[in-house]
C-alpha cells in the first residue's frame, strides 16, 4: 500500500520506546495512532499496555528459551579446536567435544567468535612455474 511504511518486524521493544508508548496512551492516544507514531504493529503497542495495566511494570520479562546444550568450557573447545585445525570439520568437532549438539550449533559458535567457515579447494592452487608451463603447452598446441 502506498504511504505506508514498512514496519520493522520482530525487534524488541527498547525500554525508550516502551516508556513512549505507556506515555502516549496514558495522554489517551488510542492504539492505533502510537503505532505509527512509534512505527511498532498495534498489537505490540497493545500488549505493552496491558502489561502496563496489569503488572504496573512495562520492564521485559526474561526469556524462556531453549537450554543451553553446551557449557562455556566447551563452547571455548569448539573455536579453539576451529584456530588449531581450521580444516577440521563440524562433526570431527561435534565428536571430539562429546555433547550431543547440531552442526548448526558449531557454526553459530565458530561465528559469534568471527571464525569464517573455509572451504576446501576443488583444486589445487597453481604455481607460477605450473602456470608457464601449462601456457607454453596450450600455445604450442593452439595452431
Amino acid at each position: 500500500m502506498p504511504g505506508k511504511r514498512a514496519r520493522r518486524h520482530f525487534s524488541q521493544l527498547s525500554e525508550f520506546e516502551r516508556d513512549l508508548i505507556i506515555g502516549m496512551k496514558t495522554v489517551g492516544w488510542s492504539t492505533r495512532r502510537v503505532a505509527g507514531q512509534v512505527d511498532r504493529s498495534e498489537c505490540a503497542v497493545r500488549n505493552c499496555w496491558e502489561q502496563w495495566t496489569r503488572e504496573d511494570t512495562q520492564a521485559r520479562k526474561t526469556g524462556s528459551g531453549a537450554t543451553r546444550k553446551t557449557t562455556r568450557r566447551e563452547d571455548r573447545r569448539i573455536v579453539r579446536q576451529a584456530l588449531v585445525d581450521p580444516t577440521v570439520t563440524r562433526s570431527t568437532i561435534r565428536t571430539d567435544v562429546g555433547v550431543a549438539i547440531v552442526p548448526q550449533t558449531i557454526s553459530r559458535h565458530l561465528s559469534e567468535a568471527n571464525l569464517k567457515s573455509k572451504h576446501p579447494f576443488r583444486l589445487l592452487p597453481l604455481t607460477p612455474e605450473h602456470r608457464q608451463l601449462r601456457l607454453q603447452w596450450c600455445q604450442a598446441r593452439s595452431m
